[in-house]
């Protein structure tokens, strides 16, 4: 155990900050990750599902961001369904004050949101072929960093 420690695979993938989840999220899933927070700041005690999800995310992510070089983007993974239903239903709260075509509207910005991740997976994954997903592929993928040189 203590060799991982030493590896310089480890450390240059597995290193950070204790936001770097967040940075990646927000990196790979932008939308989902605003509306999810957005609707961290509406959460009362009636909203059992939501209050769980979100504890599950906060406890999990106290834990997972003291790891030592593991942080990594693949074992955040289990918070893409909590995060998408809570982004869900900030959507809906969204649209609760609505009184015509709320149905039509939440479809039409449950289709967007789709639209945007669907388009995040294309150019992080098709055009861009990420295989490690560390910020600074995620960077350079989203042309937020140049291109490395080539060598």
């Amino acid at each position: 155990m203590r060799k991982v420690y030493q590896l310089a695979y480890a450390i240059l993938t597995g290193d950070g900050p204790w936001y770097r989840y967040l940075v990646d999220l927000l990196l790979v899933s932008p939308v989902v990750l605003l509306l999810a927070v957005g609707a961290a700041f509406r959460l009362d005690r009636s909203q059992k599902p939501e209050l769980f999800l979100f504890v599950f995310i906060a406890a999990s992510y106290l834990v997972m961001c003291n790891i030592k070089y593991g942080m990594n983007l693949r074992y955040a993974n289990m918070w893409d369904m909590p995060l998408r239903f809570l982004a869900f239903g900030q959507i809906v709260a969204l649209c609760a004050a609505l009184q015509r075509y709320r149905t039509l509207i939440l479809c039409g910005l449950v289709g967007l949101v789709c639209a945007v991740e669907l388009r995040q997976y294309i150019i992080l994954f098709v055009q861009f072929p990420l295989y490690e997903l560390v910020p600074e592929g995620l960077l350079r993928a989203l042309h937020i960093l140049k291109p490395a040189p080539a060598p």
